[in-house]
């Protein structure tokens, strides 16, 4: 299976990618990002991606699945 995700240098992002590297389900873990995120593995691609203009990567928009991890943290704060 092939997954695509946006919004992958964020925390849940992030836990994401993980999970994913680590089940042997996913043949390919595409990262649309803006800034590359320094990891590397064999099952990995980053498409350095310019959110106003998607057609610069419209050939890679394709997969089994897609996630988005945009937003989920952002304005919030775990109480301690």
């Amino acid at each position: 299976m092939k997954a695509l995700i946006i919004g992958a240098t964020g925390a849940t992002g992030k836990d994401l990618v993980k999970i994913l590297l680590q089940d042997a389900g996913y043949e390919q873990v595409v990262l649309f990002v803006r800034r590359p995120t320094g990891l590397t593995h064999p099952r990995l691609t980053e498409m350095l991606t310019d959110f106003e203009n998607l057609e610069s990567v419209a050939g890679a928009i394709n997969g089994d699945i897609w996630f988005s991890c945009l937003g989920t943290t952002a304005g919030y704060s775990i109480p301690k």
